[in-house]
């Protein structure tokens, strides 16, 4: 098939993207939001969609400036358009899947010159596990990522056609991507910028020079507005920005919690794109045949920044998820170069592997382990080892069975992982299960309070505010420097405090519900007295 349509590869890419599009829209919401990450995501997008407030992130009541406002305000408008919902927060997430596709077939038509290629390194892209976990978790990374590869995008338009417009597009999409995780997003595409050169048969328009003073300053005005507002507003936001959510985000690993060994991104980074990093790394040989720009390109797309970000303190995966975006450029160029049975091995390797993996997601609910799915979907890891075989024994080109293959297992996996997820939310560390027991009691217009422990997660399932009671946990240790009054005790009532422990006395007295994580404390247990049921859902029990 896909040599069929080879020259044709904008429309089959078209195709496959809404194939995928519909597969990622799929039971989007058939899982509740994930503790704490996307939880924290959701719950400030809904506060903000409900204020209509852009420029003041907020958290349970209380002004939250870990990262700048742009991810929330995307995720506010998708409330906009389908509710306070898991699939209203996700939805955009998807979009930005797509556009990143899209984006790494249109650099690969560049870097190449050649589209079948490129639409390879968009399929290998899409079939990479870290880079569709990042579409269903809602974080910053996914948008920041479509920011850093548009971005890089202009930059190579603009190095080989030197029309100013590319130029003042590539500063105006490093503005959005520092509006949405502040420093850390220029990495990428700065690194990019150095290692990309114009292929020496084009000419040099040197004219376009003096433009880039004007498109810096189009960066300073628009990627500093929301920080400089904010500064203006208090001098504090200059240390606070500057300091603690850059320098020590990167250079104290305790900072937020986020310490993980030097070598985590060197192993969970090729674990997370197989099949793809198998063959990379078999062949790793073969890349001393790259050409040079290509190989200054790709140390500076991945090496470099596989170095940069090991040495950070603060590592979580998807930091550096704009790695995967040339990684997959990368292994098209390195299949193109295979020889015939070297190609057939890998496809052999791969189709073998998602064999195993179709295999284990069929029996693994199966097993005695309490993982639990309604039977009819069984029939998602069925039809993959039905494909997979049907692709192994079919006389086709060796690069077409391993693109298929890939493909085919992609497209079942993602609606049998979102029944997966939503028969089982014990794996997922969401609150539905008890946002359900509220609603199916009747008590979600009472009171909610959460005993010593940040959950997010229930005030977005509920779509309404909530009070944490605050004891021992570390979570709940708020930054309120920055308030300005004093309404953000509505929503935190820290009981080492006399006054606070008024305050929940009177709160007691009304109908309220209380949510507790395993065993209240014995010196707390006084609480109860004020509640006459129980239900438990997990380590959770709901009181009213």
């Amino acid at each position: 098939m896909l040599e069929t349509y080879a020259r044709d590869s904008n429309r089959l890419l078209f195709w496959l993207l809404l194939l995928l599009l519909m597969a990622l829209l799929y039971n989007l919401g058939g899982w509740g939001v994930v503790e704490t990450s996307e939880a924290r995501y959701a719950e400030i997008s809904r506060e903000m969609w409900l204020t209509g407030d852009y420029l003041h992130p907020r958290l349970l009541g209380i002004q939250h400036y870990h990262k700048p406002p742009l991810t929330y305000i995307i995720s506010a408008f998708g409330m906009e358009l389908f509710g306070p919902s898991a699939f209203g927060a996700r939805f955009f997430l998807q979009l930005s899947l797509i556009l990143q596709a899209l984006l790494v077939y249109v650099i690969g038509k560049e870097i190449f010159g050649n589209s079948k290629q490129a639409l390879t390194a968009a399929i290998i892209y899409l079939t990479i596990p870290a880079v569709l976990l990042a579409a269903r978790n809602l974080t910053t990374d996914s948008f920041l990522t479509t920011f850093e590869l548009a971005a890089i995008w202009s930059w190579i338009k603009y190095r080989k056609d030197t029309k100013a417009a590319w130029l003042y597009f590539f500063y105006l999409l490093l503005a959005l991507a520092f509006l949405t995780k502040g420093p850390v997003g220029l990495i990428f595409p700065v690194l990019i910028a150095f290692g990309y050169s114009r292929p020496k048969t084009e000419s040099i328009n040197r004219s376009s020079g003096w433009h880039h003073l004007p498109a810096l300053l189009l960066f300073l005005v628009v990627g500093a507005s929301w920080y400089v507002y904010l500064m203006l507003q208090n001098p504090d936001f200059v240390d606070y920005f500057l300091f603690k959510h850059t320098v020590q985000r990167y250079a104290n690993p305790e900072t937020f919690g986020r310490s993980k060994p030097w070598w985590f991104y060197l192993v969970l980074a090729p674990a997370l794109s197989l099949p793809w990093a198998a063959i990379l790394l078999i062949k790793l040989k073969k890349l001393k045949e790259l050409p040079t720009p290509l190989k200054r390109l790709f140390i500076l797309w991945i090496l470099v920044p596989l170095v940069f970000f090991s040495f950070s303190g603060s590592k979580l995966i998807l930091y550096i998820l704009p790695l995967f975006a040339g990684q997959a450029l990368l292994t098209a160029w390195l299949l193109y170069q295979l020889a015939p049975e070297s190609m057939a091995k890998a496809t052999k390797g791969s189709i073998l592997y998602f064999l195993v993996l179709a295999i284990v997601l069929l029996l693994v609910p199966l097993l005695p382990i309490g993982i639990k799915l309604p039977y009819w979907v069984y029939i998602f890891p069925v039809l993959m080892l039905a494909v997979l075989f049907l692709l192994w024994k079919r006389p086709a080109a060796a690069l077409t069975k391993l693109l298929a293959s890939a493909l085919a297992f992609i497209l079942l996996l993602l609606p049998y992982s979102t029944h997966l997820m939503g028969s089982n939310p014990q794996l997922m560390k969401g609150s539905r299960p008890i946002a359900q027991i509220i609603q199916n009691k009747q008590l979600q217009n009472r009171t909610i309070l959460v005993y010593d422990n940040l959950l997010p997660s229930l005030a977005f399932e509920l779509n309404k505010s909530i009070i944490s009671i605050k004891e021992k946990s570390r979570h709940l240790h708020r930054e309120i420097q920055f308030e300005t009054d004093e309404k953000w005790q509505r929503g935190l009532l820290d009981i080492n405090e006399p006054a606070a422990v008024t305050q929940l006395q009177t709160l007691l007295l009304q109908p309220t519900v209380l949510v507790v994580k395993d065993e209240l404390p014995k010196k707390q247990e006084w609480f109860l007295k004020h509640y006459r049921n129980s239900q438990k859902s997990g380590r959770w029990t709901v009181y009213y």
